[in-house]
């Protein structure tokens, strides 16, 4: 596996570092009227991203005409996995409302990504490994942004907090798959 993950002007640090059109602050709508267009068209710009990524097979938005998930297959051999294919699910919520409770919005758990928006990129293989970043409530955790993993779909989860410096959506996306490849070739 040759990458240049961690190298300056690596993919990632690219896009980390680009303004895309989203505000550093936080994602905005440019000019869509409602949240599913919002989403539809975040999503379009991230399967257009992942579509580039060199263990992505093929990429596609579910529903066609109004995104609401990507769905991808992958080859785990780029990770250092074996098996033939993974999946890879990623949801996104545009300035989710109602939003997370106002303690949450000024705590650390909702700070640790400059990207306000609930967001999950979950990686699945047919053993029934599966693990993925989430931004999004969950009982089980404190905060939004965090790691679960399990080996087996019959194993509970384990969570671990993480955090992002992306400033750009799609520079979020080159992020948590260089996280990825990270967490899986381990």
């Amino acid at each position: 596996m040759t990458d240049d993950r961690g190298m300056p002007g690596s993919q990632s640090d690219h896009h980390r570092a680009a303004g895309s059109h989203f505000s550093a602050g936080s994602v905005r709508s440019d000019g869509g009227t409602t949240p599913g267009r919002d989403r539809h068209r975040i999503l379009r710009e991230l399967r257009g991203e992942l579509a580039r990524h060199p263990a992505v097979l093929s990429v596609a938005g579910e529903t066609p005409s109004e995104y609401r998930e990507l769905q991808a297959t992958l080859d785990p051999s780029w990770f250092g996995r074996s098996g033939a294919t993974a999946s890879l699910r990623i949801t996104w919520i545009p300035d989710p409302s109602p939003g997370p409770e106002d303690s949450d919005r000024t705590s650390d758990a909702w700070m640790r990504t400059p990207i306000r928006a609930y967001y999950t990129v979950h990686y699945n293989e047919p053993s029934g490994f599966d693990c993925g970043f989430h931004c999004e409530p969950n009982p089980h955790i404190d905060g939004l942004l965090h790691y679960q993993k399990r080996d087996e779909a019959s194993n509970p989860y384990t969570y671990e907090p993480i955090s992002f410096d992306a400033r750009s959506v799609s520079g979020l996306l080159w992020e948590m798959m260089d996280a990825l490849a990270n967490r899986l070739s381990v």
